[in-house]
């Protein structure tokens, strides 16, 4: 079923990006906004690494948001009717947080075989420019990936600092202002970032990262999530939903997962050794988060784990 116009589609074709687009409603979504609170109130309202990163593999209602046709309708128009999820990204604002996102392109680190991929933003609060929302450069993903840095930036939320150095003029910029229940859709290479939240109100959201099951990842044990249609690559494992919040069999897998993710990480670096990479290592080494997690899942399976729900 065909669910965007025409208009919609060229749209996309000229700007990369989609929004806003109606998706869960807005009760639904303020019951997301509930559940996140109480799992984010014992952190101070901020998600660690292991809820930040693919959460959908440990929350049975993040696991069923992700399969919603409300979202998956509009991206299987874009990219075919079999849509498998690579990962997913909580990003959480508090009030007056000071937290960025560099400008960027998602493709950048993934090491995919094809630009053939939606980035989906879902809000569960309001994102507005008075909170921080997700801003595009229309257009730009007509254009090659760029060189990104890695630079050090205490305040630049993606994990690996990347960054590339663009100071696009107010006027060029696009503001993806969302309601509750909206979700934004920008491509692979599309550049975007966001500021800080100055306001005195959260600005919560899922980027959840879909791909076409014939798009390869350069990864040892590549893992993604079946969200509709059939797989008939078979370039991936298949990620397990949670059967209920906090499943100890997904929170086992979500494990391998993060671990898996690390690994690839370091081989990205032993196949591009340079000054750069060195310097995030020992930066993602010193950051505390970072190296509880990768303590706890390289752990004995028999160790409890930390992160109970």
């Amino acid at each position: 079923m065909t669910v965007l116009t025409a208009a919609q589609r060229t749209a996309w074709e000229a700007d990369g990006y989609l929004a806003p687009l109606d998706g869960i409603s807005a009760a639904e979504a303020a019951d997301c906004a509930q559940r996140l609170a109480a799992l984010l109130a014992p952190h101070g309202g901020r998600a660690d690494v292991r809820l930040r990163n693919s959460p959908h593999l440990l929350l049975r209602w993040m696991a069923d948001l992700i399969r919603d046709p409300r979202v998956l309708e509009p991206v299987a128009d874009l990219l075919g009717s079999d849509l498998l999820v690579l990962r997913t990204t909580l990003f959480v604002k508090p009030p007056r947080d000071p937290g960025t996102v560099a400008w960027h392109q998602d493709l950048a680190y993934w090491d995919l075989s094809s630009d053939r991929t939606v980035t989906a933003w879902i809000a569960f609060t309001d994102s507005t420019t008075a909170n921080g929302c997700v801003r595009v450069l229309p257009g730009s993903h007509r254009g090659p990936l760029l060189d990104h840095q890695l630079a050090r930036d205490q305040h630049n939320r993606l994990l690996r600092g990347q960054l590339v150095d663009v100071d696009p003029p107010p006027e060029q910029i696009a503001n993806l202002e969302l309601r509750p229940g909206q979700f934004s859709l920008h491509h692979g290479l599309t550049l975007h970032s966001s500021l800080r939240n100055p306001s005195d109100t959260t600005r919560a959201g899922l980027a959840v990262r879909f791909i076409s099951p014939d798009v390869r990842q350069r990864s040892l044990w590549p893992s993604a999530t079946l969200v509709r249609g059939v797989d008939r690559c078979g370039h991936y494992a298949h990620d397990p939903a949670p059967r209920f919040d906090g499943d100890p069999v997904s929170r086992a897998w979500h494990h391998r997962s993060l671990r898996r993710y690390a690994m690839h990480l370091g081989w990205q670096v032993l196949r591009n050794p340079s000054r750069q990479h060195l310097r995030l290592v020992v930066r993602l080494l010193r950051r505390g988060d970072y190296l509880r997690a990768l303590r706890d899942e390289f752990a004995p399976a028999t160790r409890k784990s930390p992160h109970a729900m």
